[in-house]
């Protein structure tokens, strides 16, 4: 990394900015550079330098700060801790302040009183002196219900609350800042139809004061097809808004919703406007698909950005992280906002971006001219590469699952920074044999690049195994553009036989359940008491549940019966599955689902009432995406159960086969610890939580480790015409 007297601020201003970091940081300065993200420290900032007589506005921003109603809550905590922080941060500063503090929504769970009150006073009652609050509504401060309803409405309710218009247009030090408030919190395109015209208004006002300063628009929604959340694929981009923006190249719009990382440089995007991608205060959210959603500590988020506007309307970002107190070493920098040919963080970066590696060898190797430049020389790639060809270990070794840890590959621009994830190719075959080895499927843990603390090495659980097997691991590195290294790293190992698999015929016309068996027995007891003694036995009683007849009635408020499973237990229902139960009610739920039995917390796999449709749904999680299948139903007494056996989820009512869908791939169960656990009447939530309520009763509801035929579903179900 260049110290700061040999790559000054000026001559990087001077530079037209278009490719990768780590390969042409050093490229001579008259050239043309491409950055993937700006590199921390490329000179020196922060208050007390010689860049800080240059600062006129300083502003800190955040999103989805999600405050609860426990006024002990960890987001309470964080929001109060960065606060604190910007009290003391730039004291000794040219600029002593801060001058706004921005939220892009979010900051409840629901838009309850309870939650929007005490953020109001965490936040306004430590502003730094001088600072405004520029604030505006997410899709979650739409979520409260009826006492929304008694307010007048959800912004009217919000607009009480903060003593604040909704949308609003503040000039801070010159500088134009726009805020905008989603309609009604539908997550969807048309939330912002009815500001358009309002908006527009605003940024020719803006452009009119001053067309050469950037102009600060901030919403909740990310503008489709820009930063990291965004893309269709994503769920949390909206493009209301793009046309607008793109008729003023001086924009710099900041959004949320998503909760992806901000240090992700995908977070900075440029096209025909700036866009940034604001981070979380309360959780982590990552992409699915492929990808686990909620990995491991995704709860330990709290990122906010320092931005930093100088005389020449140039604007440098910092990305704070709360819970450590220090900096990550990605920042971004907008040079001239506005000036389209010299946009850096653009689309380009997919091509351009150099592949990971661990071992100097397979380090991207720059020109002589670029090694000057930049002290990126071969040295210095040997000394951010393994010294030794790396290995993988492989530990907990179990019939369904093992340990995998690996060191953390490297990447030219930033070591580790732009590190996105791992690519795990998993192979098998009969133990025993030199059979060749087949394709099982792939794994893609994250490398914890959202954590200042990046760990040294990956430790991932590889829970979709199957029992006495030889397992051959292949591992490559990616970054956040989807460059896989050409280097990988490989390792063998073996699963033990299962036991379990043959504690009966799995042929028999009227198999036990083997992983979970509630029931009422004939003496009265709910009980839970599946044939295999490695699963769960027992069970957790919430609320009221009321036991008489050979039935368990619920009242559809809180009662619920619940079973603890650890991630070993999931990991022997990864490839197969049936889940069953018979049940009955006498009146279709209202305002929610009614859930028979499910742990469908951002994964798994349940049977439940739809409140809406008036159907009878089997929702099963396969490969990062769920499959349901839905059937007509009326009330009274009914006997259900869907499986998948690695080909094919299939749903059946009443003995009968209503739906089936093709399907591969494991099964796949959330990332949530506290919301490892079937829940019978009711679905699964964090903290072990419940919801979707069944108002009925249960006799029954069972899970086993392998699919059911059409005939053992048959002979189980007591309502099979």
């Amino acid at each position: 990394m260049p110290k700061p007297s040999e790559f000054s601020r000026r001559q990087f201003l001077g530079t037209s900015l278009s490719a990768s970091l780590g390969a042409s940081l050093g490229a001579s300065l008259g050239a043309s550079m491409v950055l993937t993200a700006f590199p921390g420290k490329l000179w020196a900032a922060g208050p007390g330098t010689e860049r800080d007589k240059e600062l006129v506005l300083r502003c800190a921003i955040m999103s989805d700060v999600h405050f609860k109603t426990d006024p002990n809550c960890a987001e309470k905590q964080r929001l109060a801790k960065v606060m604190r922080y910007l009290q003391t941060y730039a004291q000794d500063s040219a600029h002593p302040s801060f001058d706004a503090v921005m939220v892009v929504g979010d900051m409840s769970d629901h838009g309850y009183a309870g939650e929007l009150i005490p953020f109001r006073d965490t936040l306004l009652g430590n502003l730094p002196k001088g600072a405004q609050a520029l604030l505006c509504m997410g899709n979650h401060e739409h979520w409260g219900g009826e006492e929304h309803v008694k307010a007048g409405g959800s912004r009217k309710n919000w607009e009480t609350i903060f003593s604040r218009p909704a949308n609003s247009h503040t000039v801070i030090n010159g500088y134009h800042f726009i805020g905008l408030s989603c309609e009604k919190g539908t997550c969807k395109d048309g939330d912002y139809l009815y500001i358009l015209d309002w908006l527009r208004e605003q940024l020719n006002a803006a452009v009119k004061d001053d067309p050469k300063k950037p102009i600060f628009v901030f919403q909740h929604y990310h503008v489709r097809g820009t930063v990291y959340g965004g893309f269709e694929h994503d769920w949390a981009g909206v493009k209301d808004l793009r046309a607008i923006f793109e008729e003023f190249p001086q924009v710099i719009d900041f959004s949320g919703h998503s909760h992806y990382p901000s240090n992700d440089p995908r977070s900075a995007w440029q096209g025909k406007f700036t866009a940034f991608g604001t981070a979380t205060l309360s959780y982590f959210a990552m992409e699915g698909g492929i990808f686990n959603r909620f990995p491991e500590g995704y709860q330990n988020a709290a990122q906010v950005y320092f931005m930093e506007v100088f005389k020449d309307n140039s604007v440098h970002f910092r990305i704070f992280d709360v819970l450590t107190e220090s900096f990550f070493e990605t920042e971004y920098f907008i040079a001239e906002p506005g000036a389209i040919e010299k946009y850096c963080y653009t689309e380009k970066r997919y091509e351009t971006a150099t592949t990971p590696y661990w071992t100097a060898e397979f380090a991207p190797k720059n020109s002589a001219a670029e090694n000057s430049a930049a002290e990126n020389s071969a040295a210095e790639n040997s000394v951010k590469a393994c010294a030794e060809k790396p290995k993988a270990e492989v530990s907990d070794i179990y019939a369904y699952s093992a340990r995998l840890t690996f060191p953390q590959a490297h990447d030219t621009a930033n070591p580790n920074t732009f590190l996105g994830s791992y690519q795990i190719k998993l192979q098998d075959r009969k133990t025993g044999t030199n059979d060749d080895w087949a394709d099982f499927g792939e794994e893609n843990p994250w490398s914890g690049y959202y954590f200042v603390n990046q760990p040294k090495e990956v430790s991932t659980e590889l829970s979709s195994l199957d029992e006495g097997r030889d397992w051959r691991v292949v591992i490559r590195a990616r970054n956040v553009f989807g460059k896989l290294s050409e280097e990988t790293i490989a390792v063998e190992f073996q699963t033990p036989s299962d036991p379990d698999k043959y504690l009966q015929d799995r042929t028999a016309p009227y198999p036990k359940a083997d992983a979970l068996d509630f029931r009422v027995t004939e003496d009265g007891q709910a009980v839970n008491e599946p044939l295999a003694e490695t699963f769960p036995h027992g069970l957790e009683t919430c609320g009221k549940p009321v036991v008489s007849d050979g039935w368990a009635q619920f009242d559809g408020k809180n009662a619920r019966y619940r079973v603890k499973f650890d991630r070993g237990h999931y990991a022997r229902l990864r490839r197969q599955i049936t889940l069953g139960a018979r049940f009955a009610f006498d009146e279709y739920p209202v305002g929610q689902n009614g859930c028979i039995i499910a742990n469908t917390e951002t994964g798994g796999a349940g049977i439940s009432i739809s409140y809406e449709k008036k159907t009878l749904d089997f929702w099963c999680h396969v490969a990062g995406k769920y499959q349901i299948i839905s059937a007509p139903i009326m009330p009274g007494s009914h006997s259900a159960y869907g499986t998948y056996d690695g080909q094919n989820v299939r749903f059946y009512l009443d003995g009968k086969e209503v739906g089936a869908k093709k399907a591969s791939g494991p099964l796949t169960y959330t990332a949530n610890d506290s919301a490892c656990a079937y829940s019978i009447a009711s679905d699964i939530s964090g903290n072990y939580g419940g919801n979707s309520y069944l108002k009925g009763r249960i006799q029954f509801a069972r899970v086993f480790t392998w699919a059911l035929t059409p005939e053992q579903v048959k002979n189980l179900s007591p309502d099979a015409k």
